[in-house]
């Protein structure tokens, strides 16, 4: 009665496994069915999460195939793609299991070789106890009369034939299994190998596409990057994860205005001032961008620039005197190829050279910026300038060594700042 109860506890266990990874198979399948039309749907991160069900469901369901289809559709997700990282652990895993297949089946191969090998000896102890038999038979015939053992001689004889007849048949018959099976060993194993290359050489590919997609996003990152923030600001920003601000002593400021933007504004479209703003900052950009001059930002219609940071730089005063006389040059000539419908505008540049602070503020949008008193007179030499003109103090002035030549305006009263030395920029 014991002996019953436990067959039934272990048939009842057996059928239970079954059921269990049955479903967890059925289960698998049907998560990546899922994950798969989510990423049809354009769901990259809910597929990433269905596709990892169901490479769980497949590893407790022991589906290797299930597993390796997961493994490759998690790493040509678009979601890993900047994750390279985690691209090459799922190619990785991928590759593992297709390798630990080909042993398995290199192993039940080798298994058929071992079987056919034991036939083959079985059959050779057979023969040697056919001989040992005739052997026996022979002392036999020794002892018989001549009649008899010439009687008994033929029948041996022809039986010996016979014997060596079957046995030659049952050589050539396996002579020709083994050449059969040699033949699929060799056709198997140049199928393997055909298959591993081609496998290799589309994981290569897919590993390179996924490499260049990797290092275009990386640049195209940098690339922003590097056009927010100047270079040595990014690199630092690259390797710390956060930047210091730093003084300097000796820089010069550009503030710009244009006169009539605020009318201009009220009277046409946001579309039309956006446009006319964006046509005349891409200029004025273009022309720093060749004196070694840093672009801060820009506030409505006014454009802030400095030379001198954070890169040092000796002819900071003249690269920026330089740079202002060609935004007045392009306001002198930009009235037919400026947005249709814009009026000529006018615009005031005020430059002051002294000591600023430098650098980045926030975890979030980052942006470098300056600060100090020489950015404020900056902004008063502005105001207090004419159109069309360019406005310097008498740091400027000294700074360039002589190498312009300045209209003394003489000391002008500027808000908050009190009276101050005055230059126009003659040329």
């Amino acid at each position: 009665m014991p002996t019953k109860t436990f067959f039934r506890s272990l048939l009842v266990f057996l059928v239970l496994s079954c059921t269990s990874n049955y479903m967890c198979a059925q289960n698998a399948g049907t998560l990546y069915n899922e994950a798969i039309a989510l990423r049809s749907q354009g769901k990259g991160l809910k597929a990433q999460k269905q596709f990892e069900a169901a490479l769980d469901a497949a590893r407790k369901s022991g589906d290797v195939a299930m597993q390796m289809k997961c493994h490759l559709e998690l790493a040509e997700l678009k979601t890993n793609v900047v994750n390279y990282k985690t691209a090459i652990e799922h190619y990785q895993a991928f590759s593992e299991l297709y390798r630990q297949q080909a042993t398995a089946r290199t192993q039940k191969l080798t298994d058929s070789v071992s079987t056919l090998e034991s036939e083959v000896v079985s059959g050779n102890k057979e023969i040697n106890r056919k001989k040992k038999e005739i052997k026996q038979k022979s002392q036999q015939i020794d002892s018989l009369t001549t009649e008899q053992l010439q009687s008994k001689l033929e029948l041996a004889e022809l039986a010996v034939t016979n014997k060596e007849t079957e046995m030659k048949l049952h050589d050539a018959a396996n002579a020709q299994r083994l050449l059969w099976l040699g033949i699929a060993m060799v056709v198997l194993v140049l199928v393997f190998l055909l298959f591993e290359y081609f496998q290799k050489r589309r994981s290569n590919a897919i590993l390179k596409t996924k490499n260049d997609e990797i290092s275009h996003e990386k640049a195209k990152s940098e690339n922003l990057l590097l056009n927010i923030l100047p270079d040595m600001v990014a690199a630092e920003l690259k390797e710390h994860g956060k930047t210091s601000s730093a003084r300097h002593e000796i820089a010069t400021v550009m503030f710009t205005d244009f006169q009539g933007f605020t009318t201009f504004a009220e009277q046409n479209t946001p579309e039309d001032v956006v446009a006319l703003l964006d046509y005349y900052f891409r200029a004025f950009d273009a022309i720093i961008s060749k004196y070694q001059i840093e672009k801060i930002k820009t506030i409505g219609d006014a454009y802030l620039c400095v030379s001198g940071v954070p890169t040092k730089n000796k002819d900071h005063a003249a690269n920026m005197i330089q740079a202002a006389m060609e935004f007045q040059a392009f306001m002198d000539v930009s009235t037919e190829h400026a947005p249709t419908g814009v009026e000529q505008l006018k615009m005031r540049i005020g430059i002051h050279t002294g000591p600023v602070v430098a650098g980045v503020v926030g975890s979030k949008k980052f942006a470098y910026d300056i600060w100090g008193d020489t950015v404020n007179i900056a902004a008063r030499y502005e105001q207090t300038g004419e159109v069309g003109r360019i406005n310097v103090s008498e740091t400027v002035v000294e700074a360039t060594n002589g190498a312009f030549t300045f209209e003394y305006r003489g000391e002008l009263e500027a808000k908050n700042k009190g009276k101050m030395k005055m230059f126009f920029v003659v040329g």
